[in-house]
């Protein structure tokens, strides 16, 4: 596959970037004692997680890396060639991808490990929200990447993204605390649906209206990778 030469290519220079080593190995496992603190239940522990690392190692980092390679003519000269525009992205995104799912592996045996946790009664919907997460926040930082001028922007582009997502899943603060039609709007946010199907992994729970939503998230996002995705540098 073309994209996996590209993938290798990209993770040579993913090892020599200190940010996006920092924000993909290490701030999960420091995240562990923290959300530790907050809620000392195996699961909740381990879906904070997984939903941690697709917000920060997949879709920060690929902000970043995108707006990186775009400015650098990398991806303008990958596309003059023979790959597909597909091919490309993927392969800049495969190692923060690969990386990210290493790092839920670790962390879900590192919880399971020190809390006991029970593995899910029904894991499909772990790995279609782990699938669905990593495809629609890749496109979400594709898309971010249009309105990003240079990488230290990036910071800035992407915090109404990091916002929604830590303030409005209710990882951090209960979403039951909210009216009724609070809760109805925050249930339609990016990371929302994706913990709704890790909830329902291990508990019983609807999941038609967070895999629709998760559905419509990843159409939308590959609308606006299609319409506003910028190869050229903004200069």
């Amino acid at each position: 596959m073309r994209a996996t030469a590209v993938g290798q290519a990209e993770l040579k220079l993913f090892w020599r970037n200190k940010t996006a080593l920092f924000n993909s190995l290490v701030l999960p496992l420091l995240l562990i004692p923290l959300l530790a603190i907050v809620d000392a239940d195996g699961v909740p522990l381990v879906i904070g997680i997984i939903a941690f690392v697709l917000v920060m190692a997949v879709y920060y980092n690929l902000v970043t890396t995108f707006v990186a390679r775009r400015e650098e003519l990398v991806l303008k000269r990958l596309r003059v060639g023979e790959l597909a525009d597909p091919e490309i992205l993927l392969g800049t995104a495969l190692p923060s991808v690969v990386i990210a799912l290493g790092q839920m592996v670790v962390a879900a045996v590192v919880v399971g490990v020190i809390t006991g946790v029970d593995l899910p009664s029904r894991p499909w919907f772990v790995l279609l929200a782990v699938a669905g997460g990593i495809a629609l926040f890749a496109l979400l930082a594709a898309a971010s990447s249009a309105f990003t001028r240079t990488v230290e922007m990036a910071q800035i582009t992407s915090l109404p993204v990091l916002m929604a997502c830590f303030l409005g899943s209710g990882l951090m603060i209960p979403l039951s605390i909210a009216p009724e039609n609070v809760q109805t709007v925050l249930n339609l946010l990016p990371l929302n649906p994706v913990v709704d199907l890790l909830r329902a992994a291990w508990q019983d729970g609807p999941v038609l209206r967070p895999v629709i939503v998760l559905a419509a998230w990843v159409a939308a996002g590959t609308y606006a990778v299609r319409r506003w995705f910028r190869w050229d540098p903004r200069r």
